[in-house]
């Protein structure tokens, strides 16, 4: 973990040292070519480097600087300036957080997640975050609607996923959600799913389309079923002194260029899950739309559970925002 923090640290000051009259700021995250966030970030320094105040951003893609862990760590000690990653990662360093990994929390992944998250209810969940992690909440951008897909066989059922182990992200709530479908919840780092995919290490993964299609995991398990179980927000946090070091003009400039790439993430997510699908079905990927109800039924323990952890009076109010 050191020797990381060392590589992001030289990095940074490599590219500070030719241009000192720029603010010089960074970011990382662990997303390929093609996936929205990555996107984003392109935009987001292409916009800043046609600004006007004199603000820089460079971006360290693909975990370049490590796991999404990792990012959060580096950008609380200041190595870099911000990252996206998953919320279920965040919630290990701020709890607060993982009261929107909830299962079948969502109704939808266009509408209902962003009415929470850009409401009141959004403004209490991003002060307790930056309270627990001491980071700023920069935005909410998303990893959409999560689903399954598998090596040999659909999923059409709770109980095709019986003794199945199936990836996870490494947080209690997805772990408890797969078990209690009756899968063998397997946490694992993202980078390392498709090579046990092709070994036989695990029998699938959940993800959403872009993810799913952009890693090529679907060369390895062609059976994507649209179960919709999570919709994964991917959070934006940003080291406090370093946007501390805006002036004025520089934070109104970096503002309006983060809420364009914000408005740009989000609408790549929504509008290229049906391209995502109509393409997965050209390359042979069998798509599976199961009853989506026996899922919710078979997990409603778990989400009781969470329920009860964050506030049941808080998750009710994040189910009835309209």
């Amino acid at each position: 973990m050191r020797s990381r923090f060392a590589t992001v640290l030289l990095l940074a000051q490599t590219v500070c040292a030719g241009a000192a009259s720029a603010t010089e700021l960074t970011a990382a995250h662990v997303n390929p070519p093609g996936e929205p966030s990555n996107t984003a970030f392109d935009f987001l320094t292409k916009k800043l480097s046609e600004g006007t105040t004199g603000i820089t951003l460079t971006i360290f893609p693909q975990g370049q600087i490590g796991g999404e862990k990792d990012a959060i760590e580096q950008v609380q000690l200041g190595a870099i300036s911000m990252t996206t990653v998953a919320n279920a990662n965040l919630s290990a360093f701020a709890p607060a957080a993982g009261v929107y990994d909830i299962p079948f929390l969502f109704r939808d992944a266009g509408h209902h997640p962003w009415a929470v998250v850009d409401g009141p209810i959004g403004e209490e969940i991003n002060a307790k975050i930056e309270a627990e992690a001491n980071v700023e909440v920069l935005g909410w951008w998303s990893a959409g609607m999560r689903h399954v897909f598998t090596r040999e066989m659909p999923v059409n059922t709770p109980a095709d996923l019986a003794g199945q182990k199936i990836r996870v992200i490494g947080s209690p709530v997805y772990i408890d959600t797969f078990n209690g479908l009756g899968a063998l919840a397997t946490p694992m780092p993202y980078g390392e799913v498709y090579t046990a995919l092709a070994t036989g290490a695990i029998d699938g993964a959940e993800n959403d389309s872009s993810g799913y299609r952009n890693v090529k995991f679907f060369e390895q398990a062609p059976y994507y079923s649209l179960t919709g179980h999570f919709f994964l927000f991917k959070p934006v946090i940003a080291n406090k002194d370093a946007l501390a070091q805006l002036t004025t003009e520089q934070r109104a400039e970096f503002d309006a260029a983060f809420a364009e790439a914000t408005a740009m993430q989000r609408e790549l997510f929504a509008t290229n899950f049906e391209s995502d699908i109509a393409w997965l079905k050209e390359q042979g990927v069998t798509v599976i739309e199961p009853d989506r109800q026996a899922f919710v039924e078979m997990v409603k323990p778990v989400a009781d559970k969470y329920a009860d952890q964050f506030g049941v009076d808080l998750v009710q109010r994040i189910r009835d925002t309209q």
